[in-house]
């Protein structure tokens, strides 16, 4: 009878803890947005689509979900979504109404929380930190792009936008000076 029964339960036991470890998106925070159960994140052309924890949506003081992402102007328009780690109905939102574009100032673009291929496209004006938001407003979906105030921004938010400068740049005089010295070696 053990002969039986220790398989049995052993099966039993392999079938319940498969059960247990079963590959499910599990909230980074208690302030994420997660509608169905899954996580939501920024995804777009601003960091290929990808799933990475610093796009993920987190509640704000208002009814909204934001995360913040450089974008540079000479690479506008962005096309991007707000979506789950694959891109399941119920959270991948895309625009509701056509034809989804936004600007710095536009209106809030409504959206479609079982989006399939409905992309929005943001075009900033300048390089900079910019603020994605989904709002919800009278069980409706929006989303917003805006430009990130200073206390919003970490510190590699900050040195991103800082001019870029280069360590092998050399100033002008520090090169007369260098091709004098050449000369006078010669």
């Amino acid at each position: 009878m053990n002969k039986i029964l220790g398989p049995l339960i052993g099966g039993a036991l392999c079938l319940l803890l498969s059960g247990c470890s079963e590959n499910t998106e599990v909230a980074l925070t208690a302030n994420a947005f997660a509608p169905q159960g899954h996580n939501v994140y920024l995804r777009g052309e601003m960091n290929d689509y990808a799933v990475l924890s610093s796009y993920l949506l987190v509640k704000q003081d208002d009814d909204s979900y934001c995360t913040l992402a450089p974008l540079r102007a000479d690479w506008s328009p962005y096309r991007f979504k707000f979506a789950a780690a694959n891109w399941e109905a119920g959270s991948n939102f895309g625009f509701a109404d056509p034809p989804g574009v936004m600007r710095e100032g536009s209106a809030m673009v409504r959206l479609n929380p079982n989006s399939r291929f409905e992309e929005l496209r943001y075009y900033p004006k300048r390089d900079g930190i910019y603020r994605f938001c989904i709002v919800v407003q009278d069980d409706e979906y929006y989303a917003s792009v805006t430009e990130a105030r200073e206390d919003e921004l970490s510190l590699m938010d900050d040195i991103f936008k800082r001019p870029a400068t280069s360590s092998t740049m050399v100033d002008d005089e520090a090169a007369t000076e260098a091709n004098e010295l050449s000369d006078d070696n010669s």
